[in-house]
């Protein structure tokens, strides 16, 4: 059988992240997010996550699904794996976790994260929300206090 696929012509996004700027995320971790694309009509979020070593990020939900990369270092859930620099850990949408990382140095991960995620307490109640908007006023609000060029996260 024979079919047809209707195609458009689409440019994929260059982006240069090694010229955005490191965002604190957590301060009591010390995590850092480096954001590399938002899109607002799904609400995805493309960043790097930076997190010293023997550090815990805070606890937090996602209401969609996550595909995590791990660039450097190494981080578990505390669940019988732990990620080392090339493994991916796929998270299933509802998931909350409080990832710790193993390793002796810093650990880097790039993610895919499908719609908003909450910090949460142990009870479960939202400390903070962080939406592609919230992290976009983040990182405009960071580029004019630094004096930082900035770029549309969304284009």
């Amino acid at each position: 059988m024979n079919a047809l696929v209707q195609t458009q012509d689409s440019h994929a996004s260059y982006i240069r992240s090694a010229d955005d700027p490191w965002l604190l995320l957590d301060p009591e971790s010390g995590a850092e997010i480096k954001v590399c694309r938002l899109t607002p009509s799904t609400g995805e979020i493309v960043c790097l996550i930076r997190v010293p070593a023997g550090q815990t990020l805070a606890k937090h939900y996602h209401s969609g699904t996550v595909a995590v990369y791990t660039i450097e270092g190494s981080w578990s859930y505390g669940e019988g794996w732990i990620a080392d620099a090339g493994d991916v850990v796929y998270e299933p949408a509802g998931s909350t976790h409080a990832p710790t990382m193993t390793g002796k140095g810093p650990t880097t991960i790039f993610a895919i994260i499908q719609g908003a995620f909450e910090f949460v307490d142990d009870a479960g109640q939202i400390l903070a929300r962080c939406t592609w908007k919230a992290l976009n006023d983040v990182y405009i609000e960071h580029c004019k206090k630094h004096g930082l060029k900035m770029r549309d996260l969304t284009a």
